[in-house]
């Protein structure tokens, strides 16, 4: 029997099976990534399967966590046939409304649900990615510096804009609470520490720090940089009319710090933008990759299981991993626990 040593296997392997067992980690947040939810003119099928293929493209990306996989050829094939991925649908009441050549239509509000094995299909087919539905967490802090200095609360539509993209690629955002105990300095500072513990009752998976102000302010900071009093700005009309706007972002994950920088006209197109590369980043961490190999065995060893709670724990927990098709308990001893997983990608 050949066994693989743990520094053998790939990062994200390592991620994924270390997450629950790692003490103060968590173990993400179970999307429902396979379902859409648009409005409509009327409840007829011809109105239906419009809407199915008007947002396929927008579930391949969230399901393959792959911006261009709309572009795949594969992908394309399929799209005028969106409708044979559904396995059903729901109709609600809504009080929106619907512009049409300048008209204001009544709309009805309608739950499309995919089927997750046909669209995994689609995408072994097609050798795209795979980014299960269990995402981590990010919590979100936002510093924003106005000409009256900075402000740590967010405008409703700062929010709106970041839900709104994380809604589309399928990463669950949370917010702190408006009396979090972080003063506005150490967020335009990015004092790591900090910011860490204040993000401790929030239990996120990783935490995400925005910076952002209007050009004509100035730069901002590099993080760490020592950061005089700044007044803070207390009033809460949004900052209109002061484009364009620089952003400043740092994803902190684990031990890694990724940063990345942006310019826009609006202040929201910082938000969308920020949240497709934090996308970009975990989808490229934990998405599966089919090999043209087909699946792959792998023995595991899996220490520190001291309980039978402990093993059932990982056994579960093994099982359900998206990418492993099928598990084996080989041995359970002193050692730990032994498993063999049939694994793709």
């Amino acid at each position: 029997m050949h066994i693989l040593s743990l520094r053998l296997l790939s990062l994200r392997m390592l991620l994924l099976v270390m997450l629950p067992f790692a003490g103060g980690v968590n173990a993400g947040q179970t999307v429902d990534i396979y379902k859409a939810e648009v409005l409509v003119k009327n409840q007829s099928e011809a109105e239906r399967n419009a809407a199915a293929r008007a947002n396929f493209g927008e579930l391949i990306v969230r399901v393959s966590g792959q911006r261009t996989a709309i572009s795949h050829p594969a992908i394309q094939q399929a799209l005028p046939r969106a409708q044979n991925y559904l396995f059903g649908f729901a109709y609600k009441s809504s009080t929106d409304k619907i512009i049409e050549e300048g008209k204001s239509l009544s709309a009805t509000g309608l739950q499309l649900n995919f089927e997750p094995r046909a669209i995994e299909k689609l995408l072994r087919d097609a050798q795209l990615p795979l980014w299960p539905a269990t995402r981590p967490k990010v919590l979100v802090w936002l510093v924003a510096k106005g000409p009256a200095g900075l402000r740590v609360a967010p405008q409703p539509a700062d929010i709106q804009a970041m839900q709104a993209q994380a809604s589309y690629r399928g990463l669950p955002l949370v917010f702190p609470q408006r009396d979090a105990a972080l003063a506005a300095n150490d967020l335009w500072s990015v004092n790591v520490e900090k910011i860490k513990a204040a993000s401790l009752p929030y239990k996120a998976d990783a935490i995400l720090v925005g910076r952002y102000t209007p050009s004509s302010i100035g730069s901002i900071p590099a993080p760490s940089s020592t950061v005089s009093n700044e007044m803070l700005d207390t009033a809460t009309a949004p900052l209109n009319g002061l484009g364009p706007w620089v952003g400043d972002w740092q994803l902190v994950h684990a031990d890694n710090i990724q940063p990345f920088t942006d310019e826009t006209p609006e202040a929201s197109g910082l938000f969308a933008s920020a949240i497709d590369r934090a996308a970009d980043y975990f989808a490229n961490q934990y998405a599966i990759t089919p090999t043209n190999q087909g699946p792959q065995s792998i023995v595991l060893r899996v220490r520190n299981i001291a309980s039978f709670g402990a093993f059932k724990e990982a056994q579960r927990y093994l099982g359900e991993l998206a990418m492993v098709q099928r598990m084996e308990v080989v041995t359970v001893n002193s050692e730990g626990l032994l498993v063999r997983l049939n694994v793709e990608g």
